[in-house]
Formats: structure tokens, C-alpha cells, sequence
């Protein structure tokens, strides 16, 4: 049995062994597998942040991956860590990146000026944890995503590749795009976004270009999640597409999936809110055959979101749930309005009374007069679009939803 046999099957019966993680993880790098190595070092780190082994041996893996930045980091907080070795190659890099941390200064009077380190202002990673609701979706997305991505090895002996394609779907505001950098930060792997204006051109040849350099990046810095917001704007059903242009761009993304070098440890992840405008192509085996929806809030998830973002606000008790009841079809960014909407009623009238006081039950009341849930639209087409049976089959769980939802 080979040696990164016998270390497998030792990770597999005891996973919590960090000595031979490590061993592991020396093994991948050696064998040029970096990519896995730093997942193995990563996982190491979780059990014990303070090993400065590892963090040397991944500041190794990103240089082989060209993450130079993040490599610096790795090492310099190594070289404050007891048991710290240093490493040739890494102090030349330090002495020519000159890794001192970016700072903002606030500029006053002569004299006066204050020294910020940026990374205060950095938005923290978001992981699973940070999105409410969505069990059964984070479920689905840990064992068929997260897993292989943490445990190559294991699920390549089964012959399952780590990455692919993954489509998500759903009416607006319900947190598509929240749920793939939560992905991103699960997988332990860079985040990718891709917006349309990354891609599209003017020029003639430029949108294909462009999108083939961003897979090119993805590739070059696996293990990597791509994603593609509005996916239906870039990978539209080329039946429908009003200029060869557009089908061109369709035709490029379809061979940049397809892969004629390996996606391998790429995670292309995408979000639509209409699914049914998407070229079929995009959505065969092999491309974004994993198609999950993403379902406006229940009544609890609704009830956990109104009690995060009141959290810190002076507000008199009254029961989260009851409010949750009043708000069928209200997304997490309706929700977010609506809680705004409320402030300023309660604002509004503080200064005008010139008195302080809680956010009530009254104030919700009354901006709730004024909205309404922004997917309204959405449902209908959706309804419209699921009504035949090819449409159901197709997308039976929005079918579901539909049937199972309050009317409106």
C-alpha cells in the first residue's frame, strides 16, 4: 500500500489526527496537487490556528498557485507563531512585496491624524451559519459542493470530480447571491463574481474573450467558485436571442463548461430569477445540471430575519412570529424595506414630538399600508410558466411552492 494510501485510510478512521493532515497535506504538495494540499492545511489550521508548520506549508501552496498576496499574509503571521521555521523563498517574498498592511489615514489638524488598519473595514466571510433559513438547500449544497470540496481525495476515488455546475433559481431578493459567497467561504475556496458588465463588449470578439480569461483566472487559482449573477443575460436561450453576438457568447460559455482544459476543482456557480429564459444547452449533464431553487422565506425564517435586524434596536416586545404571519411572499429585501419603512415612521414622529421612544408593532402597521411584496410579478410568470405539464415536470419544486403558497 503506498504511503498517501495509508495516510488516507488514517484520516478516514481518525480525521481529527492534525500530525497526519499535515503529512498529508507535505504529500499533495510535493506530488504538485497545491491546490488540495492547502485544503488539508486549512483543515489542520480549524483544529489549531497557532501551528505555524501549516501556515508555512500554505503560504508554500498559494505562491505554487500564484496568490502571492494571500501567501504574504500566511507567512507573516507564521513568523509570530512559536515553533516558526523560516523559509527561504517566502522571506524574499515579504522583502519584495514590503507586506506591510494598507492603512487609512484620517486626516485632522497638523499632528492629529489617526493610523486605521483597513482590515477593520474588510465585510467578514459570510458562511452558512449567516444565512437564515435554507436548511434543506444547505443540506443539498454541503454533501453534492462543500464535501468534495473539503475531501478530494476521498470522492475522487469514487470517481466524483470536485466542482461543476450549479444553477440556482428563484424569485428576487431571496438571497441567491448571499447563499454562493456563503458556499464560497464553506468550500474554503476564492470567490469569483462575475457581473455582466465583466463580460459583455461592445467590440466584436471581446464578450467571448473576456469570459474565456475569466475561466482561465478560475482555473489558475482552483480551487475557485465562478459565479455568474443573471445568468440569463449572458446564457440566453439562443432560440430567443435577438443578435449573433448574443448566441456567439452562449456558444463560448457552453465550450468554456465543457472544458477543453479540466474545470477540475472549479465550482461555476450561477443565479437567475428566470430560469425558463436560460438556453436548455447551459442545463444538460456536465454543464449546470444541478438546478436548485431558492424559495421566497417561511414563516420562521422570516420571524429570525425580522429578530437579526432589530437586534440592536430599542424596540418594545411584541411577537416576531405574529408579525412573520402578515408578510406571505415577502423576500429577505422586502423585508429589509419594510423594517426601514417602519424607522422612519417611528423617526418621523420622535422629531416631531421631540420625544424618544421604541420601534412598535404600530409602526410596522403602518408601513405596511405602503408595501408590498416585490416578487408578485414573479410568481405570476412563474405560475404561467410551470401551468403546462412539460413546465411542471421541469420545475416541479416551484410547482410545489405554488400550490402549497397563501394567495395573493
Amino acid at each position: 500500500m503506498s504511503d498517501r494510501a495509508i495516510l488516507e485510510r488514517g484520516l478516514l478512521t481518525e480525521p481529527g489526527r492534525t500530525d497526519l493532515r499535515l503529512e498529508y497535506a507535505e504529500l499533495l504538495a510535493a506530488e504538485g496537487a497545491y491546490g488540495d494540499a492547502l485544503r488539508q492545511y486549512d483543515l489542520a489550521l480549524e483544529s489549531d490556528d497557532s501551528l505555524a508548520s501549516a501556515h508555512v506549508g500554505a503560504a508554500r501552496c498559494l505562491i505554487a498557485l500564484r496568490r502571492t498576496k494571500e501567501a504574504a499574509r500566511r507567512y507573516t503571521k507564521a513568523r509570530r507563531l512559536p515553533g516558526f521555521q523560516p523559509a527561504a523563498e517566502l522571506e524574499e517574498l515579504l522583502e519584495e512585496a514590503n507586506a506591510r498592511p494598507f492603512r487609512v489615514i484620517h486626516g485632522r489638524e497638523k499632528g492629529t491624524a489617526d493610523i486605521v488598519d483597513i482590515r477593520a473595514y474588510l465585510p467578514p466571510s459570510i458562511g452558512f451559519d449567516d444565512v437564515v433559513g435554507m436548511d434543506a438547500i444547505k443540506r443539498t449544497l454541503r454533501m453534492q459542493i462543500v464535501e468534495p470540496f473539503l475531501n478530494p481525495a476521498l470522492f475522487r476515488r469514487y470517481e466524483k470530480k470536485v466542482g461543476g455546475g450549479v444553477l440556482l433559481y428563484g424569485p428576487p431578493g431571496c438571497g441567491k447571491t448571499l447563499l454562493a459567497r456563503a458556499l464560497a467561504t464553506e468550500c474554503r475556496a476564492e470567490f469569483i463574481p462575475v457581473a455582466i458588465g465583466d463580460v459583455l463588449s461592445v467590440w466584436l470578439g471581446m464578450s467571448e474573450a473576456n469570459l474565456a480569461e475569466l475561466f482561465v483566472h478560475a482555473r489558475a487559482t482552483a480551487p475557485s467558485v465562478l459565479f455568474f449573477d443573471e445568468l440569463d443575460a449572458l446564457g440566453c436561450s439562443r432560440a430567443k436571442a435577438s443578435s449573433e453576438t448574443a448566441r456567439t457568447v452562449v456558444n463560448e460559455f457552453l465550450a468554456q463548461l465543457d472544458g477543453f482544459e479540466s474545470n477540475d476543482g472549479v465550482l461555476v456557480l450561477a443565479a437567475t430569477n428566470m430560469p425558463w429564459d436560460v438556453d436548455p444547452a447551459m442545463k444538460r449533464p456536465g454543464r449546470f445540471d444541478r438546478q436548485i431553487f431558492v424559495a421566497p422565506p417561511d414563516v420562521n425564517a422570516r420571524a429570525k430575519m425580522l429578530a437579526m435586524k432589530l437586534a440592536d434596536v430599542p424596540v418594545e416586545p411584541f411577537g416576531y412570529r405574529e408579525l412573520a404571519r402578515r408578510l406571505p411572499h415577502y423576500s429577505g429585501a422586502d423585508i429589509d424595506g419594510l423594517v426601514d419603512q417602519a424607522k422612519e415612521y417611528a423617526l418621523d414622529e420622535m422629531l416631531q414630538s421631540g420625544q424618544e421612544r421604541p420601534l412598535g408593532l404600530r409602526d410596522f402597521q403602518r408601513a405596511l399600508e405602503h408595501t408590498e411584496p416585490s416578487m408578485l410579478e414573479w410568481l405570476d410568470t412563474a405560475r404561467e410558466r410551470v401551468s403546462s405539464s412539460s413546465g411542471e415536470r421541469r420545475y416541479k419544486e416551484v410547482a410545489d411552492y405554488l400550490r402549497d403558497a397563501q394567495p395573493y
